[in-house]
C-alpha cells in the first residue's frame, strides 16, 4: 500500500529557553500508509506535539521534510492552507475553540472556508454528522448548550467535515467519562471506515491505544526509539518503562495473575481480548 505520509530526516528546535528546547524534535523518519491509524506515544516533552504540528505546516522544520502524496509540503509555501484542508489537525479539547452560535455554524465553518456554499455545504455537514453521530435536531442549537462530550464531538466533527484525507487529533478523549471515551473513538472509526482516511492520534491512554492504532510510534527526547505494530510495541514493556512509559492495565493485571498461575498469557493489550480470553480459560480452554 501507497504511503501517505513520510516524514525524512526531520529535526526541528524551538527559540527560546532551555525548557521549552525539550519539545524539539530531532532526525526523525518514518512513513504512514494510506488507512491506517498510528498512534504517537511519549512522556511530557518528548516532542509528540511539535511532530504533528509539522505534519500540516503550522510548523516548518528546521531540516528534513514532510511528504504529502510524495510530494514535500512546503515546495510551494502559497499553497500550504491547501495543505491544512488535507491534513487536518483537531488540537486538545477543542470545544474551548467552538464560537458560532450554532452546531451547524461551527461544523459548516472549515468547509465555508474551502469555498463550499448552498446545498454543496449543507449536504457536506448532513454527511459528516450521519457518519459520526450528530443528531440534526441539534442543528440549530448553540454548541454552548451541550455536554462536555458533546462539544468535544461537534468539534472534531467540524475538522473531518472538510474531509481531510489525514486526520490528526491531540489527546482526543482526555478529560472525557468513559461514554465519552467511546463516543469519540467511535466516531474516528467510522469516519476512518467510511472516507478511507488515515488517522494519527497523541494519547497517553495506553488502554485506547491498544484498541484503536494499527501501529505506535513512540518519542523519547524529541526522538522516535519505535515505529510497530501496537502489538509488537506493547510486547517490550520493559523498554517503554525505559522511558516512562507503561503497558495498559489490563495487562499489569493478567501479569500479577501470571505471577500466581504461569499459564497465564499476558500479551494481551486490550480490556476485549482480555475478557474473551479469560473466559475461555474458564470455560475449561487452557491457554485458550
Amino acid at each position: 500500500m501507497a504511503s501517505i505520509i513520510e516524514v525524512k530526516n526531520l529535526s526541528y528546535t524551538y527559540d527560546g529557553d532551555a525548557q521549552i528546547v525539550k519539545d524539539a524534535i530531532h532526525d526523525i523518519s518514518f512513513s504512514i500508509e494510506k488507512g491506517e491509524i498510528v498512534g504517537i506515544i511519549g512522556h511530557t516533552g518528548s516532542g509528540k506535539s511539535t511532530l504533528i504540528q509539522h505534519l500540516n505546516g503550522l510548523l516548518k522544520p528546521a531540516s528534513g521534510e514532510v511528504l504529502l502524496n510524495g510530494k514535500n509540503i512546503w515546495d510551494d509555501p502559497k499553497n500550504i492552507k491547501d495543505i491544512r484542508f488535507k491534513v487536518g489537525l483537531v488540537f486538545q479539547y477543542p470545544e474551548y475553540q467552538l464560537f458560532e452560535e450554532t452546531v451547524f455554524a461551527d461544523i459548516a465553518f472549515g468547509p465555508k472556508n474551502m469555498g463550499l456554499t448552498g446545498d454543496e455545504l449543507k449536504n457536506r455537514v448532513e454527511s459528516i454528522c450521519d457518519t459520526v453521530g450528530i443528531k440534526r435536531e441539534y442543528f440549530d442549537k448553540s454548541p454552548f448548550d451541550l455536554s462536555g462530550g458533546e462539544k468535544r464531538r461537534v468539534a472534531i466533527a467540524g475538522v473531518m467535515a472538510m474531509k481531510p484525507e489525514v486526520l490528526i487529533l491531540d489527546e482526543p478523549i482526555a478529560g472525557l467519562d468513559p461514554k465519552g471515551r467511546h463516543e469519540v473513538s467511535a466516531m474516528v472509526k467510522n469516519y476512518r471506515e467510511k472516507f478511507g482516511a488515515t488517522v494519527i492520534i497523541v494519547s497517553h491512554n495506553m488502554e485506547d491505544m491498544a484498541s484503536l492504532a494499527d501501529k505506535l510510534i513512540v518519542l523519547s527526547g524529541g526522538k522516535l526509539v519505535m515505529y510497530d505494530t501496537a502489538y509488537n510495541v506493547f510486547s517490550k514493556g520493559d523498554m517503554l518503562s525505559e522511558i516512562g512509559l507503561s503497558v495498559p492495565v489490563v495487562t499489569k493485571v493478567l501479569k500479577l495473575i501470571n505471577e500466581k498461575n504461569n499459564d497465564i498469557r499476558t500479551d494481551i493489550f486490550t480490556l476485549k481480548d482480555a475478557v474473551e480470553y479469560l473466559c475461555a480459560l474458564s470455560a475449561g480452554g487452557k491457554n485458550a
